[in-house]
C-alpha cells in the first residue's frame, strides 16, 4: 500500500469491487452523463472523464468536465481523467508515433499530462488506441515512466486496452507489461463488430470468453475490469449510428420491427427497412448484460467497466445489483 495515496485513489485501492463509468458527450450540453452519475451514486465508484485528446507534440486538447467532477466529489465517487487519441472519427496512431519516438518526448508528455491533473484526482486513464507494434516496447517505457511520476504523487495509473485472442492481435500491446505496470486495466470487451465494419454482434459471448482468457494468462486478474458495453449500432450501406440501450425500445417501436435473438452470439438484434434502404442493429440489452455481469465472478475480475454512462436503462440497474452483490 503506497502511504502517499491520495483519499480518492486510496478509497479506490481499498476497494474490493470497482465498478467504473465512463463519462462522454455526443453533443454539446449533453447531460446524460451527469445524470447517470447523479442517480446511479450508490453503484459508482469511480469515473474516467474523456477530457484530453493527445497531440503530435505531447501537448493536449480539451478540457476537464468540471460539472462532472463537482457532482462526482459531492458524492465520494473517484474521478479518473482520460487521455486519448481519438480526432473525432478515429482513433489517430500519428500522435503516439511522435509522443513515443524518443524517452524526451515520453517526459514532455508526462510533464503536460500531470500539470492538467485537478488535485482531487484519484488517477489517469489511458486510452492509447491504435497502437502498432513497433511502439510496443516504447510504450511500456512511458507507462513505467508515468506510474512512477503519479504514485510518487499518490495517485492511480489506470488504462484501457483492447480485446483480443492471440499476440497476433493488436501487436502494440504487450499484457503481461501492461499488466505489471498498470494498477487498474479495463478491457474493452466490446465493438466486436463496430461502426466501419459489416454488421454483427457488438460482443458476443464466445469472443468475450475467448479474449478474457487469453487476458488472465498474463494480467492478474485482480487488476481486471470488464468492458460491459450498453448500446449497439445501426448499420445501413449510407451510414451506421451507434444507438444507446435506452434508444432501442423506442426505435422498434417506430420501425415496427421484431426483436431476434442470436443463441451463438448470445445477444439480439432486429432488422428495419427505411424506404428501399435495408437496416441492421445488434445491441446489448438487459439480458445480454446480466448474463456477461456473471464473468466478473467466474473470472474472480476487479469489477466492471461501462460504456458509457448515460446510455444505459434503469433495469440495467437492477442487474447489476443483482450481479455484483457487494
Amino acid at each position: 500500500m503506497n502511504p502517499n495515496w491520495t483519499p480518492m485513489a486510496r478509497r479506490l485501492v481499498e476497494k474490493r469491487l470497482w465498478l467504473l463509468g465512463y463519462i462522454s458527450e455526443d453533443y454539446q450540453d449533453d447531460l446524460r452523463a451527469i445524470d447517470s452519475l447523479r442517480q446511479q451514486s450508490s453503484h459508482i465508484d469511480t469515473y474516467a472523464d474523456f477530457a484530453f485528446q493527445v497531440q503530435p507534440d505531447g501537448k493536449f486538447a480539451g478540457q476537464i468536465n468540471q460539472l462532472a467532477l463537482q457532482e462526482a466529489l459531492t458524492r465520494n465517487i473517484a474521478p479518473l481523467i482520460l487521455f486519448h487519441n481519438f480526432n473525432g472519427k478515429t482513433f489517430d496512431p500519428q500522435p503516439l508515433r511522435s509522443v513515443l519516438s524518443s524517452t524526451a518526448s515520453q517526459r514532455d508528455c508526462i510533464r503536460h499530462m500531470i500539470n492538467l491533473l485537478p488535485p482531487t484526482a484519484a488517477g489517469v486513464h489511458v486510452d492509447f488506441e491504435g497502437l502498432e507494434a513497433p511502439y510496443r516496447i516504447p510504450f511500456l517505457a512511458f507507462l513505467e515512466s508515468l506510474k512512477a511520476t503519479l504514485h510518487d504523487q499518490g495517485m492511480l495509473l489506470t488504462i484501457a486496452i483492447p480485446a483480443k485472442r492471440s499476440e497476433g492481435e493488436a501487436p502494440g500491446y504487450d499484457f503481461a507489461g501492461i499488466g505489471r505496470l498498470c494498477d487498474s486495466i479495463t478491457l474493452m470487451t466490446y465493438d466486436q463488430h463496430f461502426a466501419g465494419g459489416s454488421p454483427g454482434p457488438i460482443a458476443s459471448l464466445p469472443w468475450m470468453t475467448e479474449t478474457l482468457d487469453y487476458a488472465i494468462r498474463y494480467i492478474p486478474h485482480e487488476k481486471l475490469l470488464l468492458g460491459i458495453p450498453v448500446y449497439g449500432y445501426d448499420w445501413s450501406n449510407e451510414l451506421t449510428r451507434i444507438v444507446p440501450m435506452r434508444a432501442v425500445p423506442e426505435l422498434v417501436a417506430r420501425t415496427n420491427a421484431r426483436i431476434l435473438w442470436s443463441d451463438p452470439a448470445v445477444e439480439p438484434y432486429f432488422y428495419y427497412w427505411r424506404g428501399r434502404l435495408k437496416h441492421t442493429v445488434w445491441y446489448e440489452n438487459e439480458l445480454s448484460a446480466k448474463i456477461r455481469l456473471g464473468f466478473v465472478k467466474s473470472y474472480r475480475l476487479r469489477g466492471i467497466a461501462i460504456w458509457r454512462l448515460g446510455y444505459e436503462t434503469s433495469r440495467f440497474w437492477q442487474e447489476v445489483t443483482g450481479k455484483l452483490k457487494r
